[in-house]
């Protein structure tokens, strides 16, 4: 006689004790098995997508986070997790100085989570790098205006990069983030 398949809630509940208690495979290896016991399953597909990102896969936890959103719309700790993944992978393209695909990753990160100020922060940064000074202004103000918090990073981005400007008064600069499109 054949042993009972268990449930993909004890699959996962299992899983995310191996998550807590910091074994990552062991979690990984209960996530997989789950897949293919319960195929397509939403939470399971979420739960691979999380240690995806944490082992630094970013693409492949896009991919898994948007097919779990494909299964249940609208999640919002499926929406925070995908908008994780994006930003992640906006990192690796800017470190690669592959400034575009950096600059459409972001967007991506602020059609999903559009309160995110430091991805503003640094599409402004990308946007800046990439000469295009008056978009990173628009995302710059963008981001002042939600977080006044991240005026350092933004005075420090204007002033230290190859292209930027320079304000001499740093209340000017609150002033022109504030008024930026």
């Amino acid at each position: 006689m054949a042993a009972p398949v268990p449930s993909v809630e004890e699959l996962l509940g299992l899983a995310v004790r191996h998550v807590n208690a910091g074994q990552g495979e062991r979690a990984r290896a209960l996530g997989e098995h789950a897949a293919r016991l319960h195929p397509p399953h939403p939470a399971v597909l979420q739960l691979l997508a999380t240690l995806d990102l944490q082992q630094g896969a970013a693409e492949s936890a896009c991919v898994r986070a948007e097919a779990s959103l494909a299964l249940r719309p609208d999640h919002p700790p499926t929406l925070r997790l995908l908008a994780d993944a994006w930003f992640q992978r906006s990192l690796a393209h800017h470190d690669d100085g592959q400034l575009d695909a950096a600059a459409d990753a972001l967007r991506v990160v602020l059609r999903l989570a559009p309160e995110r100020a430091e991805a503003e922060v640094n599409l402004g940064i990308v946007l800046q790098e990439s000469g295009r000074v008056d978009e990173a202004m628009s995302a710059y103000g963008r981001a002042y205006r939600q977080r006044e918090d991240t005026f350092g990073r933004i005075a420090h981005a204007l002033s230290a990069a190859n292209v930027g400007r320079l304000w001499l008064r740093l209340d000017d600069l609150r002033a022109a983030l504030r008024a930026a499109v």
